[in-house]
């Protein structure tokens, strides 16, 4: 342990991780504060995905591409990537033939 005495800004911050740490614990005990949780879950979720959506569409009418047409992109790459692969080894087949 430390010589150093707490500061009373430190004294408060651990005073204030305990009473937030037995809020939550009664708040996800209580069937309502999971309920509670849940929603703002579900709310936090849908605000993203329509944040998403938004900025999706504000990038493509500033002609840029999206994270979801990069990803489009690598797919199609890896596709072809396997097409290729099974080509060549037609190909080294039918040499050896």
């Amino acid at each position: 342990m430390s010589d150093r005495r707490k500061g009373i800004s430190e004294i408060l911050l651990e005073q204030g991780v305990r009473v937030a740490s037995r809020a939550a614990r009664v708040v996800l005990e209580d069937p309502r504060g999971q309920e509670a949780l849940a929603a703002a879950v579900g709310a936090a979720q849908k605000g993203r995905r329509q944040l998403e959506e938004v900025q999706g569409k504000v990038l493509h009418a500033a002609g840029l591409p999206t994270k979801g047409d990069y990803d489009d992109v690598a797919k199609s790459m890896a596709r072809l990537k396997r097409k290729l692969r099974d080509l060549a080894k037609k190909v080294d087949e039918d040499r050896k033939r």
